[in-house]
């Protein structure tokens, strides 16, 4: 089973206007039975960055996939945080001011290598520059005591075809599993079945309550190996149903 961990750089992020909560690729990630091993938000200062990867190479992932700070202003530090934590200078890779040239004639009509653009081509010397299909920066894959880290840019439509593109291909579900069923039915009224369930199958169970579950239903997600989620499952249906006739399960 893949591991991830995700980070997000940007001042914006703490601001609370900006909702940074990487939904679709942990969805993504969830779905093909990956691990997700935390969520940090971190400010546009390079110790502080260096400090969220460190704290997640401590949790031992598989994969640190970190968006923003990529542009070219002298506040996006992100490549500058990888090459110190990997010991490195940054170089300008050739392949990615071609990328940039493309890009900013695609957009501006001419291109524009100019210095402050040209860090958008820069990576850590022995890192691999990735194509940014729908913008100018590239971003970054880079081995860092066997973990791989993936920076991508901070705009969503650049960020989710690269995070397609580049890292789901490297989650593995290993034959993990993971199950979600709605119930009608308030959640401490389903704790004593939760504890049931995570003491006779090898699984982790997890309850995402609503505030109108009484309409909408409280999900409940189930996962582990594929095997025990379905029995855990199967038996977490048949314990609600004993809750009474007007609990429903589906």
């Amino acid at each position: 089973m893949t591991v991830a961990a995700f980070i997000h750089v940007g001042d914006e992020l703490l601001t609370g206007r900006i909702d940074p909560y990487p939904k679709g690729m942990l969805e993504q990630m969830r779905r093909r039975g990956s691990s997700i091993a935390s969520v940090t938000m971190v400010r546009d200062d390079v110790r502080e960055i260096v400090s969220a990867f460190r704290f997640a190479l401590s949790l031992s992932p598989d994969i640190v996939v970190v968006t923003g700070g990529l542009g070219p202003t002298l506040d996006d530090v992100t490549r500058e945080a990888l090459a110190e934590l990997m010991g490195v200078e940054l170089i300008v890779s050739e392949d990615a001011a071609g990328w940039m040239d493309e890009a900013l004639a695609r957009m501006h009509g001419r291109p524009g290598r100019s210095g402050i653009r040209l860090r958008m081509a820069r990576v850590p010397r022995g890192a691999t520059a990735l194509r940014n299909i729908a913008g100018a920066a590239c971003g970054v894959r880079a081995t860092v005591d066997g973990v791989t880290f993936f920076l991508l840019p901070g705009f969503p439509e650049e960020s989710m075809p690269m995070f397609e593109a580049y890292v789901l291909p490297l989650a593995d579900s290993d034959g993990m599993e993971e199950l979600e069923t709605k119930v009608w039915k308030g959640e401490s009224s389903l704790e004593p079945i939760f504890q049931k369930v995570v003491s006779r199958f090898q699984v982790r169970i997890a309850s995402l309550p609503a505030s109108d579950w009484k309409e909408r239903g409280n999900s409940v997600v189930i996962k582990g190996p594929k095997d025990e989620v379905i029995k855990a499952m199967e038996f977490f249906k048949d314990e609600v149903g004993k809750l009474g006739p007007d609990v429903s399960c589906q």
